[in-house]
């Protein structure tokens, strides 16, 4: 069976990341969409232990992402550079950059403050370390973590990524 792939894009004001949830496993859950389980994307460095500052990738570059819906049956998504770009800066302009939730509960918490959004490029030298295998052109953000119970929970590794919430217009790859 061959399974389709779409490409995400911003076409429209309604497009764009809502929020950012911490899950246990990283992954996008709305609309039965959801990510595989892929290593790549278990990583939350914990970057400073006394600040509880927390450092990972929201989207990747280029990955195929399943996803599976009554809509369109199995398919791949796929957020180019240039997508994940325009998300960034729709962050800022939306002012959603602080909207964080836990395992995508619909539920907005308050003590994660973000000190950082940024993407992914070697030739520039934005290249965060431990992060070699993510591809350039990939959204990152660093957070602050006020909330001391939720510090703790993340250390304890219930919480080990980010998984973004949003609206995307879609369409097929052609080949």
């Amino acid at each position: 069976m061959n399974i389709p792939i779409y490409i995400a894009s911003i076409k429209n004001n309604e497009d764009g990341i809502t929020c950012i949830s911490l899950v246990d496993s990283p992954a996008v859950e709305t609309d039965f969409q959801a990510f595989n389980n892929q290593k790549i994307l278990e990583k939350l460095s914990i970057v400073d232990e006394d600040e509880h500052i927390i450092l990972g990738p929201v989207m990747i570059a280029d990955m195929l992402i399943y996803r599976n819906s009554p809509q369109l049956g199995e398919y791949y998504i796929k957020y180019e550079a240039e997508t994940i770009k325009q998300m960034a800066q729709k962050m800022f302009e939306d002012k959603t950059y602080n909207n964080i939730s836990l395992d995508h509960n619909g539920k907005e918490i308050n003590g994660v403050n973000l000190i950082e959004l940024f993407i992914k490029d070697t030739e520039k030298g934005i290249d965060p370390v431990g992060f070699d295998e993510v591809t350039n052109g990939s959204l990152f953000a660093k957070y602050k973590v006020e909330d001391s119970n939720l510090w703790k929970q993340i250390k304890n590794g219930q919480f080990r990524g980010f998984s973004l919430e949003g609206w995307f217009s879609i369409d097929k790859e052609q080949k």
